[in-house]
């Protein structure tokens, strides 16, 4: 995996995760993708902002210092490198107080001659 995507990944478990909070990472492979899912059981996010967290400077809670939550740039990125590979990023969370999942799904190289085929 891009190694920025896996940054991107660490640094929101870090910050959205309360102290003796888990977070745990899984490895899958489907029929014709892998499947990297995290899951943690910080502090969620709300149905109304799922839609808009890859956005390009979506904050969502922007009463936060940049200092601490960064500038909402990095799940952009995220998406588009792992966009750049043919591959699928989504997150997913029950609201706020009930965790989050991020997954990142990238094809499994079938055999042609195309670079973005990664695996």
């Amino acid at each position: 995996m891009e190694p920025r995507v896996w940054g991107t990944y660490q640094r929101w478990t870090k910050q959205y995760t309360l102290p003796g909070g888990k977070v745990q990472i899984q490895a899958c492979r489907e029929k014709f993708e892998v499947r990297l899912i995290v899951d943690d059981n910080g502090i969620g996010i709300a149905a109304e902002h799922l839609p808009l967290i890859f956005a390009r400077f979506y904050r969502v809670d922007k009463s936060r210092s940049r200092t601490h939550c960064g500038s909402g740039i990095g799940l952009t990125i995220a998406k588009y490198l792992v966009e750049a590979q043919a591959g699928h990023i989504w997150a997913e969370s029950g609201g706020i107080g009930k965790g989050s999942r991020f997954v990142v799904s990238l094809p499994i190289n079938t055999g042609r001659n195309n670079s973005r085929y990664i695996v």
